[in-house]
Formats: structure tokens, sequence, C-alpha cells
């Protein structure tokens, strides 16, 4: 197999690449190449034993590593890129009869522009979803990594696409969080500090909690980003509320000092640090749209808000900063058995299953299902 990334950060989607290709290797005994595209974040990439790692930094030394790691087998070979190369591996691959497996790692929004690489130009650039060439994109198969991608998909391709669902797995649950008394209650965010993240919707939230409550409360802000700036500056307007932004930081460490998990972000196509947060035995509170609502069971794991409402994220942070220890541990507890279905093995072996079907029968493309 061959699997490729085109990076911007360093994020969950990041994260999930290197580990797919680990897991396909490791306990599937695949023969699998990484082709990583450095988009502008040229950080270091971990090491992933037993993978051949092509490191490219633009759009001609990429093309040129994936044709040639394309033909050393292609009648064996399973392509499996992102929504962010498909117009650039499609053509490279159909030449050589490679089946394209394209896997959408957000949700297609109208309105929202979705970057994505130029054929022509090689640039990473930002369009509409229906100004994408979907004839040439419905020719691969594509997965969503949450129901709402893949619906997103049906939506607005003008062709069939075969698509199926395969949600992102994590490593198993870790250990229960202590049961001491905790004030203030602590509210996390965990994302890139990015316009599209919403995190000012969270701010702008958390300020609206009534003040009896909000004196118990605290918000803590986990990432860095573009929109760091703005973010600080809406912060600062609210003094009489406790809001600290602590940088990017290793999960262990914000999962220890987190109570909740919040997100806004209703155009999330998976939250990963969703699922990191059950696993961790942490609550969350995510919006009603977007991949993250598929990961909360409300008011087992965590309350869903609605994204719609002005009022729906301040009603639920309130509810959440009055929830006792007790209620807080009982929700941590069913979070973290909820969060083992997400497996890691579960999700290699989706895609191990997906790409002998594919491989098997090229050119075959059922009606789309999740």
């Amino acid at each position: 197999m061959v699997l490729t990334w085109l990076t911007t950060a360093q994020g969950g989607a990041e994260r999930s690449t290197l580990e797919l290709a680990r897991g396909l290797r490791e306990l599937l005994g695949a023969e699998v190449t990484l082709v990583w595209w450095d988009g502008g974040d040229h950080q270091p990439l971990p090491p992933v034993p037993g993978v051949r790692v092509w490191r490219t930094e633009d759009a001609a030394s990429y093309a040129r590593a994936l044709a040639g790691e394309l033909r050393r087998d292609p009648d064996r070979t399973v392509l499996i890129g992102t929504h962010r190369t498909a117009l650039v591996d499609i053509p490279v691959a159909e030449p050589l009869e490679v089946p394209v497996v394209s896997v959408l790692r957000g949700i297609l929004v109208p309105g929202e522009r979705l970057r994505t690489a130029d054929p022509a130009t090689g640039l990473l650039v930002p369009r509409l979803p229906g100004e994408l060439d979907w004839t040439t994109l419905a020719r691969a198969t594509w997965v969503g990594v949450s129901r709402a991608a893949t619906a997103s998909l049906a939506r607005t391709s003008p062709h069939p696409v075969d698509a199926v669902t395969i949600y992102n797995g994590i490593a198993g649950a870790g250990r229960p969080k202590a049961s001491a008394p905790r004030r203030p209650r602590r509210f996390a965010v965990v994302a890139r500090t990015e316009p599209w993240k919403r995190i000012d919707r969270v701010i702008q939230a958390f300020c609206a909690v009534p003040d009896r409550v909000a004196s118990r409360a605290r918000l803590d802000i986990y990432g860095t980003g573009t929109a760091l700036p703005l973010l600080r500056a809406q912060a600062k307007a609210a003094p009489a509320r406790d809001i600290r932004f602590r940088g990017h930081v290793p999960a262990h460490r914000w999962q220890a000092a987190a109570d909740v998990l919040v997100s806004a972000c209703d155009i999330e196509g998976f939250g990963r640090s969703v699922l990191e947060a059950g696993a961790a035995g942490i609550p969350q509170l995510v919006p009603d749209r977007g991949g993250s609502a598929e990961l909360v069971l409300p008011g087992l794991t965590g309350l869903i808000h609605s994204a719609d409402e002005p009022g729906g994220l301040t009603a639920a942070l309130t509810e959440a900063a009055c929830w006792s220890e007790q209620q807080l541990q009982a929700l941590g507890r069913l979070a973290q058995l909820h969060a083992r279905s997400y497996s890691q093995t579960r999700c290699f072996l989706a895609y191990a299953r997906l790409a002998q079907r594919v491989r098997a029968c090229p050119g075959h493309s059922p009606a789309l299902h999740a």
C-alpha cells in the first residue's frame, strides 16, 4: 500500500496518517510506503518502523515519488491518499491501473473553502466544494472519517461516488482520572487556533455563563495558530473570566489538567481530541453538527449543544460547571468505555478490507453508503 499526506501543520490528521501506516505494517504485515508532502510545516517526521518514507516539498517531487512507488508493483498496489492531493493522485495512478482511495478528513460545506492541491500549479489552493473537479474526483473510492463527512460527499458531487465511512481509531483508554474534588471546574479547548475551529464561539459562550457559576470555572485553550492574537484580545476584553492560553502541549498534560473538553466546531470531520478526552475519562461538550457529535452519547459521556442556538453552548457550560464530582466521574467512566469502541485495530482492518475490495474490483462504483 502507498499512503500519502500533504501536511501544513502538526495535528490530528497527521497523527492519524502515521498511525495508519504503522498499523497496516505492524498489525497486518502489509508492505507500506508513505509519501509525505511538506506543505509548510517542515517539522521532524517521527520514525515509522518498517515503512519506507519519501519526504517531498513540492508538487513535482511529490508526483515523481508517487509515480515511482506505484510503478514498483502496480498489480498489487493500492493508493490511500486524501482530499488534499486527490486531483494529483488520480491522474498519476490511473495510467498504471492502481486503485485510488481518497480520505475526506473534513466536511464539505457550501461557503466553506477546502484547501486542495491544484494539479496545474502545484499550489495548495482554497476552493469551495462546488469549484472542485468532480468528474476526476468521482473516479476514486472515498472514505469519510465520519458519517457527516461521507454524507457531505453525496450532497456535493454531481456524479455518483463510491464512499464508505471509516472512523479513525485511537490507542486504548488510559487510567481513570483521580476522584479528588477539583475547583475550579476546568474546561479545555484542544485545537489549532484557526478561525474554522470556532474557538471564538467557546470564549463568547464562556463569557456569558452566569457570574455565580463562572467564578468556579476556568477555560484553558491548548493550541497555536493564526487566530491566536484575536482570541487573546477577545479574552482580554472579559477580565471577569478566567481564560488561559496554554499553547501546544502533549496529550497527557492537557488530559491531566482538564475536567471537561469543549468544542464549538461544527464543520469538524472527526474530533480526535474529543475521542482522546473520552479515552482519558473526560466528558465532552460538542455541537450537534459535524463529526464530533457522532462521538458523544448525550447525557452519558457528555452533552451535545445546538450549533444554531446562540445560548446553546452557554447552557451546556453552565450545566457542566454545576456537575457534582460524582456526576463528573460517572460521565468520565462511560466516556472511557465508549472510546474503546474506536480501536485502532478496527480502523486498520477496515482500511485493509477496503483495499482488498478495490484491488479485486477496479472501477467498481456502488451507491454511496455509510
